[in-house]
């Protein structure tokens, strides 16, 4: 269930931008593709789920969805580990090793998909190269209304490969564990943001107020760490899987809502 007023709006403004989208493109042709960095201070697991559910929902709202998908193999306990078979990684092509074409794999009706796996090691190595990603798209035959980037480390180099204007969405439990990586991410954003709040979606926990407590103390710390505002995007409930151990600097695991999905859909179509 979804309690927060912010989050019931979305939904509703989310059916009338995909209206807007295909009258777009009727009227004026492909646009430049909207670029959204979901940071996820989840595990794995759960990350994945999520943002998969979240290019579903957004495809079935007229979207043209591309999901690069950069959430850690070694961290996932699926041994499927990955939503489609792929051969190659994003940053093959950015190395200019491979075509675009060859990454980028045609998943469902409106959706395609790609992994971004290798895109932090390539940027350490200084292997990744011009032009960004969203300059190749626009020179292909992939008509894209929006690029979904799931993480669990938004690194500023690797984010610039991908595009210079890049929105943003942390989502984040209330635990400790998941609220310090969430910190951790803001910090790394927040050197885009030119002191432009930066927007966080609270999941989990035992109630409304208590994921607005969450948010608060995030907040709070933000504030006094970076001088770095947030704005928040409300609270979605969500039935928590502790750590088996309290030491664990991982965070827990959710059990999501079936109804997460087309909010969050929602939430991302409403980013500015």
């Amino acid at each position: 269930m979804v309690e927060d007023s912010k989050l019931e709006e979305s939904t509703e403004a989310a059916g009338i931008k995909a209206d807007q989208a295909e009258g777009l493109r009727s009227m004026f042709g492909s646009q430049e593709p909207r670029v959204v960095c979901m940071s996820c201070a989840l595990d794995a697991d759960t990350a994945s789920v999520m943002t998969l559910g979240t290019a579903h929902a957004l495809r079935l709202q007229n979207q043209r969805v591309l999901l690069i998908d950069e959430i850690p193999l070694q961290e996932r306990r699926d041994i499927h580990g990955l939503a489609y078979p792929v051969r190659y990684d994003i940053a093959q092509v950015l190395e200019n090793d491979i075509p675009l074409e060859k990454a980028i794999k045609k998943a469902e009706e409106n959706l395609w998909y790609a992994t971004g796996l290798r895109m932090d090691r390539s940027y350490l190595k200084h292997k990744l190269r011009p032009p960004a990603l969203i300059q190749r798209i626009l020179k292909s035959k992939i008509e894209l209304d929006l690029i979904l980037i799931a993480t669990k480390n938004p690194i500023e180099g690797v984010l610039r490969a991908y595009a210079h204007d890049i929105l943003h969405l942390v989502v984040c439990a209330p635990e400790d564990a998941s609220m310090i990586q969430a910190l951790e991410f803001i910090r790394s954003i927040s050197y885009r943001t030119d002191g432009a709040k930066i927007p966080v979606l609270i999941i989990g926990g035992d109630s409304e107020s208590a994921g607005q407590e969450a948010f608060d103390r995030l907040q709070a710390a933000s504030q006094s760490l970076m001088e770095q505002p947030l704005e928040s995007m409300g609270w979605i409930s969500a039935v928590t899987i502790p750590n088996s151990t309290k030491s664990s600097k991982q965070p827990a695991g959710l059990i999501l809502p079936a109804t997460l999905y087309a909010k969050l859909a929602g939430t991302t179509l409403q980013l500015s």
